[in-house]
């Protein structure tokens, strides 16, 4: 008989799709979400995920409810919402959780500096209730990611000072529907984790809810698997993302996950990239399992994806939760730092990353922004045809008709007596006393760069010589005070450089994006060195938005989102 019903299931899903009528969302959509975060950690990208629907004018995240039987969830789930630029979104804690007994790992300790006794945070019921009963007439979706528990109180709530309803006639009256990550319909017999874990809660759920009920049950998920590789990526964030600090936490990073709580979110967003059953009655008996019956006069849709329906998902989630995916439609100019972001120190420019250039300049305008100056980095890229700025703005070239021609060239002589007498005294006291050529490099500029091992050390040595920066990082306090009157920047790979105070990166493509009419919210900066001293450090800490690159070889993958 089970698997005669899983077979109606299967043709009930290929029967139609719901329409958008039925679906009764709107734009921006009204969201509750009820959520037992703590346990499984898609909760916590299906939260990110809500967040920048809200971002996106998709939707307004009116609450969010937890039942996790841990002291921090709702503290963590605060801790999302704040570092996703929504710290006011109201968060409840039940005071009735369920107590789970796996061995998961507690990633809610990863809340930081929002440790609060769960008895600050608002009763999930009673801030259910008194936000429905302000909200026009079927307008609210609620989005459950945990257990039953909760949703089953709220149905079961009698009237209080906010509406003299009970609960099932207040949720009738607000709620356009019900989406559910719960229950399974595989070949294999699945009493699935959020069913089981409170049986009779998700009984009365399925029974009660007089709205619609969309269901995305186990199979989904894990055909739809998010990529470890992203997080790894801090999904696009320059701080430390709370969400990424729960994967690492949950799980040895690189893993992929499955995305149950995240379809669940996504659905009333996109339920266009969903397959829909027939309507019908689902039923949760008492070992936990869920059956559907085909019904014209069902509240209930089953939800499925063919086989290349979960391409389309886990592109719509990337783009929902990875920073970059927005960018791809924004972004006018890109800018380019050479050395270690697209070639190793002062080496040719790699066939792959010359076809990144060509690729990309046929959507967008592409510029390079340098430490050296024009003449050496248009070299280096062996006369790649593209506008570079060089000694951190203070040149510019282009080429015209293939000629490489230089268009400006501020000057700002250096003090060379000041740098020579100041150089000395450097070396003398870390040490750095023995060096190939010559121990300074006086740019036409007025730039100057100091390099430790000489301005003809062989690049092999360059490169061994500081790869992490410690050393010169022990340096740059004492090397800041003393030109304190210039910009000074840890470069390349075993040098410093000074420029007049006045230039950076940041101002050179200001500079540049206002004399070709960009704004700076249309610029993206792509480089490897935003830590402080580092050449494109002004990038970070003057808020543009800019990709670190970790390994030139990987830049064509890393840029990929961009053509």
């Amino acid at each position: 008989m089970r698997k005669l019903l899983i077979s109606i299931i299967g043709l009930a899903l290929a029967v139609c799709s719901c329409s958008q009528s039925e679906q009764a969302v709107q734009a921006p959509l009204k969201m509750i979400i009820e959520t037992d975060m703590g346990n499984d950690i898609d909760d916590a990208l299906a939260l990110a995920l809500a967040l920048r629907a809200v971002d996106n004018g998709q939707a307004e995240l009116l609450a969010v409810g937890c039942h996790k039987n841990c002291p921090t969830a709702a503290a963590y789930t605060d801790a999302v919402c704040t570092f996703y630029g929504h710290p006011e979104v109201p968060v409840a804690m039940s005071l009735t959780p369920v107590q789970e007994f796996s061995n998961y790992v507690d990633y809610s300790a990863t809340e930081k500096g929002f440790v609060k006794s769960h008895t600050e945070y608002p009763e999930p019921v009673a801030l259910y209730r008194k936000i429905l009963a302000a909200q026009p007439d079927r307008s609210v979706t609620f989005v459950s990611l945990g257990f039953g528990t909760t949703i089953a109180q709220l149905l079961e709530s009698g009237p209080d000072e906010y509406s003299p309803l009970s609960g099932v006639d207040l949720v009738a009256l607000k709620t356009t529907g019900l989406s559910i990550m719960a229950g399974s319909y595989g070949e294999k017999k699945r009493s699935e984790y959020n069913v089981r874990n409170d049986i009779p809660a998700m009984q009365k759920v399925f029974e009660l809810w007089p709205t619609m009920i969309w269901q995305n049950p186990f199979e989904i998920g894990k055909q739809t698997m998010y990529p470890g590789a992203l997080i790894e990526k801090n999904l696009g964030y320059y701080e430390p993302n709370p969400v990424v600090a729960g994967y690492e936490a949950y799980q040895q990073m690189p893993y992929d996950r499955p995305s149950w709580d995240i379809l669940s979110v996504l659905y009333p967003i996109h339920p266009e990239l969903f397959t829909h059953s027939v309507k019908g009655t689902v039923k949760v008996d008492d070992e936990g399992y869920t059956w559907f019956t085909p019904d014209e006069n069902g509240r209930h849709i089953v939800l499925s994806a063919t086989l290349d329906q979960p391409q389309a998902l886990m592109k719509a989630e990337q783009d929902m939760t990875l920073r970059y995916g927005e960018w791809a439609g924004k972004k006018k100019l890109l800018c380019f730092d050479l050395d270690a972001t697209l070639t190793a120190h002062r080496c040719p420019l790699e066939p792959a990353n010359r076809q990144l250039l060509d690729t990309l300049r046929q959507k967008y305008d592409v510029i390079m922004v340098c430490a050296g100056n024009c003449q050496r980095v248009y070299k280096q890229m062996g006369e790649y045809p593209i506008t570079i700025l060089g000694n951190y703005g203070m040149q510019e070239s282009t080429v015209e008709n293939g000629e490489f021609k230089i268009v400006r060239e501020d000057v700002f002589p250096a003090d060379t007596a000041f740098f020579r007498k100041q150089n000395d005294y450097l070396r003398a006291k870390y040490g750095y006393t023995k060096y190939y050529g010559e121990p300074l490099e006086f740019h036409k500029t007025g730039m100057v760069t100091m390099g430790l091992l000489g301005t003809e050390a062989p690049v092999e040595l360059k490169h061994a010589f500081d790869p992490d920066r410690a050393k010169r990082r022990v340096m740059y306090p004492e090397v800041c005070e003393i030109f304190k009157d210039y910009s000074v920047y840890i470069g390349g790979s075993s040098s410093f450089d000074f420029s007049a105070k006045q230039y950076n990166k940041f101002d050179a493509v200001m500079r540049y994006a206002g004399e070709h009419g960009y704004t700076e919210d249309q610029v993206l900066f792509v480089g490897d060195d935003f830590d402080d001293g580092g050449g494109d450090s002004h990038v970070r800490i003057k808020g543009m938005d800019y990709i670190r690159i970790y390994d030139y070889t990987k830049a064509p993958e890393v840029l990929s989102f961009l053509y």
